[in-house]
């Protein structure tokens, strides 16, 4: 069985877009729908810090095809250890993640950098075995204690016996291990916030081929064991998402996504074409409710 590789970025809405990817003159939420149509998942960066309306989700339900898949993070007041597992508010999450149907991907528990082992680890527990049934979950941990030690090995055990993947990142300040806990990889490459800020993303500002090729490489190693691979680039990563993309598509031997081509098309094209593929999306999302 072949790798289904998904490439994608953390979020569709950066402002450095416009004119590279999206054309000037277009209504801010036209972009996911263009974005749908160059790229094959996304990951919502905005579901960590605000739990989603269900309105708000079916509106990105109607507009992206079937096929399209969207990684949500938990909200971060459902990651916090100094409290307890709020059971309630966990599954109104998943439910209303849920509302994505055939279009959910993981759901990613991405921790902080102080939650450390230790006074962490039944709060972990705990939370894993809290989450709903039904969606598959990925977990970030970006404390180095997490992976030594029997800390490590009860970690990669819990994993696995819950199926949840150990989302791989790449990060600045940690080495997070590329061990596989379930049948897919969850790729994250994030950067640092501090040397790429938001205000100079739009162009490649760091050379980060041999770190993106460290992790293709790594990837490409373990493709017999896996089923599935969702690998998303942070503008923060080298300086423009998209760009990075087909960097790590080209290490894969994919095609390259042709992110320019809105730009160079009128957006009045454009819309006539959106609408159309939002009415269907429309009407699955009717036959659903």
């Amino acid at each position: 069985m072949a790798l289904e590789v998904r490439t994608g970025t953390s979020s569709w809405t950066s402002e450095a877009w416009w004119g590279r990817v999206y054309p000037e003159g277009i209504p801010p939420a036209d972009r996911l729908g263009l974005y749908a149509r160059l790229f094959d998942c996304v990951e919502v960066d905005a579901t960590y810090y605000a739990m989603p309306a269900r309105r708000m989700v079916e509106g990105w339900y109607a507009r992206t095809p079937a096929e399209f898949l969207f990684a949500l993070k938990l909200p971060r007041e459902l990651l916090d250890p100094k409290k307890p597992v709020d059971a309630e508010k966990l599954q109104g999450f998943v439910a209303t993640a849920q509302v994505l149907q055939e279009k959910l991907g993981p759901l990613l528990l991405q921790f902080p950098p102080w939650v450390k082992p230790g006074r962490s680890t039944g709060f972990l527990s705990e939370l894993l075995t809290a989450l709903p049934a039904g969606p598959r979950y990925a977990v970030e941990l970006r404390d180095a204690g997490w992976y030594s030690g029997e800390t490590k090995d009860r970690l990669f055990r819990d994993l696995r016996d819950r199926r949840i993947v150990l989302a791989w990142s790449s990060l600045n300040y940690v080495e997070i291990p590329p061990e596989l806990t379930a049948d897919e990889v969850y790729l994250r490459f994030i950067g640092d916030h501090t040397s790429i800020p938001a205000e100079t993303h739009g162009e490649i500002r760091a050379d980060r081929a041999a770190e993106t090729e460290r992790w293709a490489q790594r990837l490409r190693a373990r493709s017999d064991e896996l089923r599935r691979a969702l690998v998303f680039f942070n503008n923060h990563y080298a300086g423009f998402a998209p760009e990075s993309v087909n960097l790590f598509r080209e290490l894969m031997g994919l095609p390259r996504v042709a992110y320019r081509r809105w730009v160079e098309e009128k957006p009045k094209e454009i819309l006539a074409t959106r609408s159309a593929s939002r009415a269907a999306a429309s009407r699955r999302l009717d036959e659903f409710e």
